[in-house]
């Protein structure tokens, strides 16, 4: 793709999130002023706020769209005006778009401090502007969970009462099976499910046939087995989570979250100390640079060893394609200097690719300034963050 055509297609982005803050300001305006207009009546209280939902309606009905997302619109306009003034003015330039004014809106929502509301918005208009919106959701998990790590250690703990399982018959000989666990147990879980599955011979012993059944399919063998069979798995693997956690939270000093591999999911620290503590955690000290960069490791053949290997994708966590949620683990290491060119197998010249991704690179077909730089582990927020160093948990 041409600059020209890059340059055009950003106006066009640009030109739609301006339109989108003039929507968003019609529609606030015009509630405010209907409401306004309700408030100054003489009517009792029911017939101020039947008033007030007649209002909403009436916008929904201009519109065309339900009298819900009217309320929402309202709510996170008049959440980001009044609270985040920095991601207000990017949203009026059209530097950000509805839908990412939406997420912080909902987290501003949650957050308890007025300090947190203003760390937040000196911090994340560079971080939206930037990334995805799936990329921003991970991202303000995260430092929600930074900025206030007692409320969603008090959350996580009332949500994990609410744990249960779900079963929902379809009446075609098929039925829903679902849980709700807690994150850390669903990750672990997902995680020996899917080397399980990979583990499975491909052709079967008894017949020499071949397995032809998809990922999928065999995940959920594996899950009506393990959940049915008196005489355990036949498959014995061990669950391994990446979780990256400062020194000073995981010895109890400050109280910032673990924070899965991915990057995904903040996991709260008493989670993390208790998992600690446990005999069956082993425990991978990764060497980081002043900056949060994993230092580099050689191997002198073209296949990473399994240390380097894990490593990388630990350092990486996803596919390193921006915006690609491909989890590390089922990615391709790439050389970005092929290997019969000179390029080594080092971490410096290695970076997870997903198939799909790793295909097109090698097809020239993948443009280098697609491809992001490793993350550094080290997040930019407006707010006293040290990282002394990460520990990779192993939990079986």
């Amino acid at each position: 793709m041409d600059t020209s055509t890059t340059l055009m297609l950003h106006h066009a982005a640009r030109v739609q999130a301006r339109a989108e803050y003039a929507t968003w300001s019609m529609i606030l305006a015009a509630h405010t002023l209907g409401t306004d207009e309700v408030d100054a009546q003489d009517a009792p209280p029911i017939g101020k706020e039947l008033g007030r939902r007649e209002v909403t309606l009436e916008i929904a009905q201009a519109l065309h769209v339900t009298e819900n997302r009217v309320w929402a619109i309202v709510n996170d306009a008049r959440t980001v005006r009044d609270r985040a003034p920095r991601v207000w003015i990017a949203f009026h330039d059209g530097s950000l778009d509805a839908a990412r004014v939406s997420q912080i809106a909902a987290t501003i929502d949650r957050l308890t401090a007025t300090a947190s509301v203003e760390a937040l918005d000196a911090s994340v208009v560079s971080y939206a502007t930037t990334h995805t919106v799936g990329e921003l959701r991970s991202w303000l998990n995260r430092m929600r969970a930074r900025l206030e790590p007692a409320e969603v250690q008090a959350e996580a703990d009332q949500a994990v009462e609410t744990r249960r399982v779900d079963i929902n018959h379809n009446g075609d000989g098929t039925s829903w099976l679902s849980a709700l666990l807690p994150t850390p147990v669903a990750i672990a879980a997902g995680e020996r499910l899917r080397r399980a599955a990979k583990a499975l011979p491909k052709y079967n012993p008894d017949t020499g046939d071949r397995d032809r059944r998809t990922r999928d399919q065999k995940q959920a063998d594996l899950v009506g087995h393990w959940l049915t069979s008196c005489t355990g798995t036949e498959t014995q693997i061990h669950a391994e989570i990446a979780i990256a956690i400062d020194a000073a939270d995981l010895v109890g000093l400050t109280d910032g979250p673990g924070i899965t591999r991915d990057g995904e999911h903040p996991v709260p620290p008493e989670w993390v100390r208790e998992l600690a503590a446990s005999d069956t955690t082993l425990f991978r000290r990764l060497v980081l640079d002043p900056v949060g960069n994993v230092l580099d490791t050689t191997a002198l053949g073209y296949q990473p060893p399994g240390a380097l290997r894990a490593a990388l994708h630990w350092r990486d966590g996803t596919c390193r394609v921006a915006g690609c949620r491909a989890p590390a683990s089922e990615t391709d290491l790439d050389h970005e200097l092929a290997y019969d060119r000179g390029g080594g197998t080092t971490a410096a010249n290695l970076r997870c690719l997903c198939r799909k991704h790793h295909n097109m690179k090698s097809h020239g077909r993948l443009p280098e300034k697609y491809i992001a730089p490793p993350i550094e582990h080290r997040e930019r927020w407006h707010l006293p963050s040290p990282l002394v160093i990460e520990v990779d948990l192993c939990a079986g």
